[in-house]
């Protein structure tokens, strides 16, 4: 069967169907994926449906799956792709399937614990302004050991989460602070983000899924942010999106910070051009859903991202616009934006590299 892919038009979302959905992704998850299925079918509210896109299995993934729909106290809605789409174009057909009102998402390794979608929907069933909930996670090992961490702290967010209920656009824009296994999201902003738009697709610098959907969400609603751990996210070499513990973290950050210090200038300004493609493509989708200020606001941090493209001008001319860009704040004030600044101030006095910088994290850094 052709999966249903999201067209490069933007199309009318149909009308919900039921109540919640869960659209969950796989690709050769055999070893995994039966824990999944029955933390799903553990929890204190079941969801209506179970959609499930897999992205051509070579492994008994699908057969465990259709199995366990036979005995599931909720509809699998199971489809394979004819070809392989990759991961954020997976999720984009898994999403455009979804029938719910809510829409939980589920990576195939992970493990819910049994109040985690109640604990979500509720988040979005209390305000109707609420247009995402997500949590913060237990990282477990790949049998299941708990490894006494928790993502937001390894993702470096958990000091700037913990501080605000409410997260507004502007910080997601600024860098990828959710992962998609932990959100809940309201269909007005499912419906927003789809199509995903050509421009997460940038090789300078891809957005997955989940950062698009959280900008977007934040765009034209509420984004609210649960401190507890309500999953227990799996930590395996061959997931998706790395994740760095102990000893792993400090060498890690050190070389990305060289990196983005160091990179040369086409690299960096490949990453900005693509940066404010994509917050435009969401500042564009905010306007189409009335969120005028929200739209602003992405407008106007893709220009900082275009005003940062290193040209031919004085050094002097750029070391003003950088100063400019302090003054404004459009760098923020974290650490990341505090190397931003060391970095754009070290590529104005002395530009020229050229070739791409060796981050040391796993897909690279989604966080320019």
């Amino acid at each position: 069967m052709t999966p249903e892919h999201p067209t490069t038009t933007r199309n009318r979302y149909p009308r919900a169907q039921c109540a919640v959905s869960v659209a969950l992704c796989t690709l050769n998850g055999e070893r995994w994926i039966e824990q999944l299925l029955d933390s799903i079918a553990s929890q204190q509210r079941l969801p209506d449906e179970v959609v499930v896109q897999d992205d051509c299995s070579d492994d008994n993934t699908v057969v465990l799956i259709e199995e366990f729909s036979q005995h599931a106290p909720f509809e699998v809605r199971l489809e394979v792709n004819e070809n392989r789409l990759g991961s954020t174009a997976n999720f984009a057909a898994a999403l455009t399937r979804c029938r719910g009102r809510f829409i939980a998402l589920a990576d195939q390794d992970d493990v819910w614990y049994p109040n985690k979608l109640q604990r979500l929907i509720d988040e979005l069933e209390l305000d109707p302004t609420v247009t995402m909930a997500f949590s913060d996670a237990d990282l477990i090992g790949p049998e299941g050991q708990p490894l006494g961490h928790r993502l937001w702290d390894t993702r470096l967010v958990g000091r700037t989460l913990r501080k605000r209920a409410v997260v507004p656009e502007e910080l997601f824009a600024r860098r990828a602070l959710t992962t998609g296994c932990t959100m809940a999201v309201r269909r007005r902003a499912v419906a927003a983000s789809l199509p995903f738009p050509a421009a997460l697709d940038n090789e300078a610098a891809p957005m997955r899924h989940d950062r698009w959907l959280s900008l977007v969400a934040a765009s034209v609603g509420t984004v609210r942010a649960l401190p507890e751990s309500l999953l227990g996210f799996r930590v395996h070499p061959d997931q998706e999106t790395g994740v760095l513990v102990g000893a792993q973290l400090p060498r890690a950050l050190g070389r990305a910070a060289t990196a983005v210090l160091s990179a040369p200038v086409d690299y960096s300004n490949q990453t900005h051009l693509a940066r404010a493609d994509q917050l435009e493509a969401a500042a564009e989708r905010a306007n189409e859903m009335g969120d005028f200020e929200e739209a602003h606001t992405l407008t106007e941090i893709a220009n900082h991202h275009r005003a940062r493209v290193q040209g031919e001008g004085s050094t002097a001319g750029r070391l003003r616009s950088i100063v400019e860009g302090v003054r404004a704040g459009a760098y923020g004030w974290d650490r990341l934006g505090l190397v931003a600044i060391a970095g754009d101030t070290v590529r104005s006095v002395r530009p020229g590299r050229r070739s791409k910088p060796d981050t040391g994290m796993k897909n690279g850094s989604d966080s320019l």
